[in-house]
């Protein structure tokens, strides 16, 4: 049986963190990041930051049972953050 050709191209790879504006225009969904992954890149403990998208404290979703998070989303969070008055801007950076 043959079946007709799609749209997608699965013999090549997705190009990997491109830009919000990029993705948005090329139609592209942008990668996400595993709870080890982000937690690495926000230089925390991965229990510490599943507790804090449990709580949803931090933007982050869940696919199946896994825990998702947008590079983009952690972004703003991060810049909403260090912005607001009332966050101790030593825990999020860890600089004084």
């Amino acid at each position: 049986m043959v079946y007709p050709a799609t749209s997608l191209n699965f013999g090549q790879q997705a190009p990997s963190r491109m830009s919000e504006a990029t993705n948005s225009s090329t139609g592209l969904f942008e990668d996400l990041l595993g709870l080890h992954e982000a937690a690495c890149l926000l230089g925390m403990h991965w229990k510490t930051l599943e507790g804090m998208a449990r709580s949803r404290k931090i933007p982050a979703f869940k696919v199946g049972k896994r825990w998702r998070f947008r590079v983009s989303s952690l972004n703003i969070w991060l810049e909403n953050g260090l912005n607001s008055n009332s966050t101790n801007r030593v825990a999020l950076t860890g600089q004084e």
